[in-house]
Parts: C-alpha cells; sequence; structure tokens
C-alpha cells in the first residue's frame, strides 16, 4: 500500500493526464508514481527533466534501462525493479538480459560497453570514491565520450536519487516485485522471498 495517496483524474491539471497517457504508453515511469508526484508542481517539472534525460541524448535507451534496473535491483525498490521501458524493450532488451545485472562482471552476454556502465551505476550506487578516480575515468573514455559521460553520469545519478525516494513511497514492495517477476526473485542474492 503507497504511504501517499494517488491523485484522481478529476484532481489532476490537464498537463499531468497527458504525462499519465504518455508514461502508460512508454512503459516507464509506471503511472502509479505520477499519480503520487504530480501532488506537488515540483513533480510534473521533475517528469519534464525525466522525459528528455529518458529520450534524448547518445546513449542506447536499452543502456540506460540496464542502469537503471541494475539501480533499482540494488535498491531493492519494488515498483523501480518491475517497471519496463517499452523503448528498451524495442531496442531488444529482453529481461534475460536485464536479469545478467545482477552479476554483471560475469556476464557472457553484456558488452564491455555496458559492463563499464553498469560499474559507473554501481559505483554511483554503493562508492562514489571508485568513481571519483583518474583510472577509472581513463577506462570509462574508452568507451564512452565525454558527452556520453555525462549523460550517462546525469542518468544514473537521477535513479539513485530518485529512486530512492520512490522506494520509500512504498509503491510495490519487493516481496510483490518477486512474486511478479520469478526471474528476479530467482536471481537477487539473498534479496528475494522464499518461493
Amino acid at each position: 500500500m503507497p504511504r501517499l495517496d494517488y491523485v484522481e483524474d478529476k484532481d489532476l491539471a490537464p498537463e499531468a493526464r497527458e504525462y499519465l497517457a504518455l508514461a502508460e504508453s512508454a512503459g516507464s515511469p509506471d503511472p502509479r508514481v505520477l499519480r503520487v508526484i504530480f501532488r506537488s508542481p515540483a513533480g510534473l517539472a521533475w517528469y519534464r527533466y525525466w522525459m528528455v534525460l529518458s529520450n534524448e541524448g547518445a546513449l542506447p535507451r536499452d543502456l540506460k534501462e540496464l542502469c537503471r534496473v541494475k539501480i533499482a535491483f540494488d535498491h531493492t525498490c519494488g515498483y523501480c525493479s518491475t517497471v519496463r521501458s517499452s523503448a528498451a524493450r524495442d531496442a531488444g532488451l529482453t529481461e534475460d538480459k536485464i536479469q545478467e545485472v545482477w552479476d554483471f562482471e560475469n556476464s557472457g552476454i553484456l558488452s564491455e560497453r555496458e559492463k563499464m556502465a553498469l560499474r559507473f551505476a554501481d559505483h554511483l550506487k554503493h562508492d562514489i570514491s571508485k568513481a571519483d578516480d583518474d583510472d577509472f575515468y581513463a577506462r570509462l573514455q574508452k568507451h564512452f565520450s565525454a558527452a556520453e559521460i555525462v549523460e550517462l553520469g546525469l542518468w544514473c545519478a537521477e535513479n539513485v536519487g530518485a529512486g530512492s525516494f520512490v522506494r520509500t513511497l512504498n509503491i510495490i514492495t519487493w516481496e510483490e516485485a518477486c512474486e511478479l517477476n520469478p526471474q528476479t526473485a530467482k536471481n537477487a542474492p539473498g534479496k528475494s522471498v522464499a518461493a
């Protein structure tokens, strides 16, 4: 049960209703979280930013989605862990590939570029000192241009920060997420509920 009530249609601004329809077609973010954050004008502003960061830039949508889901899994955020971008799926991202983020360093499916992006996401989530390092940036620059690094950093930082907040809303618990996606429950080391 969410900790804040959803805004009803009758109480939504026209712009918010348009954004809900857009989110439903895009698959991400789930309209339930928008129905909470649209209580504030800051929520509408955040969604505008989210749309630009999600859909513009040089990085492919499937790479961004891998990083977003990795951060969501690390948060054990039930809501964020169950949401999937339709644009990323259209770009060829499969659930099997998504599940590789649990042990991405040993993945035989993920490319070195994808692994480097996931390392960056992991460092920003867990240990910023590992990203705040000249050697790490030298390795990052072997796979990404400076513009792509900025985009990747902003994307991961957005998902670490906003994802932390969204987890606290309790829209979907981790246990419910594992029930909705048995593959996640199977792959989550020590984080899933008993099957």
